[in-house]
């Protein structure tokens, strides 16, 4: 089995099309979607400063410590 992630929009039709990367294959596909917020500059804004504030005065090796600090608080 499988598994492939995509960002896709449903336009007023209510259709989803996806093209996924297989060819010549019989399958069997299962969806399950979730609903994507739009955040405005303003509020990624303030989410990297509160963030920031949050961690002050500490050490990172590289600022993937950083994201992944930040994405388990």
């Amino acid at each position: 089995m499988e598994s492939i992630k995509v960002k896709a929009h449903v336009g007023q039709d209510g259709v989803l099309s996806l093209q996924l990367p297989v060819q010549n294959q019989n399958i069997e596909a299962m969806v399950i979607y979730q609903s994507i917020q739009k955040r405005s500059h303003q509020d990624s804004k303030q989410r990297v400063l509160a963030m920031l504030e949050l961690h002050q005065g500490q050490t990172f090796s590289d600022s993937t410590d950083l994201l992944r600090v930040g994405r388990t608080s």
